[in-house]
């Protein structure tokens, strides 16, 4: 199930795009202003792949739903800086908390496009998350799967995302809720161990009483035609020996006299 993260910072004013820009405090606050996820949700990739397949590496991860801006301090050079930061807040499939959890991919790098929906503002069509943010720029150009003039900033530091505890679904609620009431009707007053069940054969998967019988069924149809045939020519050959037997015989000349059967003429 998805787990929805902790807003975490993505960006920050005055980190350079792929397309030579430096991001402004009013590019990030266009960002806030055109997010709307029921009109556009952006999914969340790896190193700005977004592959064809819905398996592994690179499908979907999840989806952006929420950006916010706010004010930091950094410390830059010995001195202290006020600077805007766009965070996002993001719905994790189980792929992104692994990634996470392990360590792996802890860059987050967004998608922008100059022109969001025809409004002439900044909008957030996807988030990525990458090893070599640094390195990023001139290759997420190859991935650009938008309209032209599609942009990319990374982070310079990695992330953590965080979830909140108790944020599972309405489906892993009632899931865990049948699972603790089986749990109070299974439950038994010695907690013997019940003895393991022997492994089956190998080809325990194949029922070969039903094989059988599907293999005779199919041969029983297959030939029903010719046996239903044979039986009809048997029959209407019994009935016609039995018409010819019934038929009394024709007409029968008598056989010829010869000559001791001449008659004489007594003269």
């Amino acid at each position: 199930m998805a787990k929805l993260s902790r807003f975490f910072r993505a960006f920050v004013a005055g980190q350079t795009i792929s397309d030579g820009r430096t991001v402004t405090p009013e590019m990030i606050d266009d960002v806030v202003a055109t997010f709307n996820r029921e009109t556009y949700s952006p999914r969340i990739n790896i190193e700005h792949i977004a592959g064809f397949s819905p398996e592994p590496p690179f499908n979907g991860y999840g989806d952006v739903v929420a950006v916010k801006a706010q004010d930091d301090e950094f410390s830059i050079a010995g001195k202290s800086e006020t600077r805007r930061a766009l965070y996002v807040q993001v719905e994790a499939n189980e792929q992104l908390v692994k990634l996470s959890t392990e360590g792996q991919k802890p860059y987050p790098s967004v998608e922008l496009t100059p022109d969001y929906a025809g409004t002439g503002k900044i909008g957030l069509i996807g988030l990525a998350f990458t090893d070599t943010p640094a390195s990023i720029g001139t290759q997420k150009l190859q991935f650009a799967r938008t309209a032209p003039g599609t942009m990319f900033t990374a982070s310079s530091e990695p992330v953590t995302i965080e979830f909140d505890a108790g944020t599972t679904g309405i489906a892993d609620a009632i899931v865990a809720g049948f699972a603790k009431v089986a749990a109070m009707f299974n439950r038994t007053g010695d907690d013997e161990e019940k003895p393991k069940p022997q492994p089956k054969a190998a080809n325990d998967n194949l029922d070969f009483g039903a094989f059988t019988q599907a293999i005779s069924d199919a041969v029983a149809a297959a030939v029903k035609p010719a046996h239903d045939a044979i039986a009809a020519t048997q029959a209407e050959l019994a009935t016609l020996k039995g018409q010819l037997e019934a038929t009394p015989a024709g007409f029968s000349r008598p056989p010829a006299t010869g000559a001791s059967g001449q008659h004489l003429t007594d003269c």
